[in-house]
């Protein structure tokens, strides 16, 4: 079983110190680093939990500079982003939920708590991976190609820079472009965790896929809404399999 190391990014370790205490207790590996700056140069893990200030994340997703762009290639090797906000603003939360965060924490937070969710998202990670390691079968639909070993995508021959949650929704469901999925499903299949019938994390994954693919490619529909069912891959763009 793989362990996703977990990064944390902060300028005062002191709110996160009884965190970092839990996951060592539950032997989940962490780093710490001052700045994104360090993080960006330094941090090399191909997957890893991201925990950063919520207003860090919204401003590095928004830099059209070459900084901007590593900082989004990290992001794009992140298994579970969190992000944080001291004053509880909940716009600068709902904002790096948009831009690609998949959690939030809000202070004070239960650190015990925190650290057993991430504990239950990485065996959920694992079971994935262990799901996807038994086919590695790569799907080639027209102009979009699916790596499952690599993880990686190709639209019309430029690479899709997904988040892990936005690899995972779309690999499921171009695996099996016939077979509707619910929204309890995939909800559970990308948090580890039950809705509560409140799935708009997983809408928000799904629409920023969308407008993903839609960049490069404005004509195909490639994720289809189920009415009061959920979401099914484009059945007539599987037909151009190759």
């Amino acid at each position: 079983m793989s362990n996703h190391r977990v990064i944390i990014i902060a300028q005062d370790f002191n709110y996160f110190d009884l965190l970092r205490e839990f996951l060592a207790m539950h032997n989940i590996d962490y780093q710490s680093y001052e700045s994104f700056n360090h993080y960006i140069m330094e941090h090399d893990c191909r997957n890893h939990v991201l925990i950063a200030n919520a207003l860090d994340i919204n401003l590095k997703f928004a830099m059209g500079t070459s900084e901007g762009e590593r900082f989004n290639r990290k992001l794009f090797n992140c298994t579970y982003i969190i992000a944080y906000e001291h004053s509880n603003c909940t716009e600068t939360l709902k904002e790096s939920l948009l831009s690609g965060a998949d959690d939030y924490l809000s202070f004070p937070f239960d650190p015990e708590l925190t650290c057993l969710k991430i504990a239950a998202q990485q065996r959920h990670l694992n079971f994935l991976e262990t799901l996807y390691q038994n086919d590695q079968t790569t799907i080639v639909y027209k102009n979009l190609t699916i790596d499952p070993f690599s993880k990686q995508i190709f639209l019309k021959s430029q690479r899709l820079d997904l988040t892990q949650s936005e690899f995972n929704i779309l690999y499921t469901l171009a695996k099996s472009p016939n077979d509707v999925f619910n929204m309890e499903f995939l909800f559970q299949m990308i948090t580890g965790q039950k809705s509560l019938g409140d799935y708009n994390a997983l809408m928000t994954h799904v629409s920023r896929l969308r407008k993903k693919m839609a960049q490069i490619d404005s004509t195909d529909h490639y994720i289809l809404t189920v009415r009061n069912k959920g979401y099914k891959f484009n059945a007539h763009i599987a037909e151009y399999s190759r």
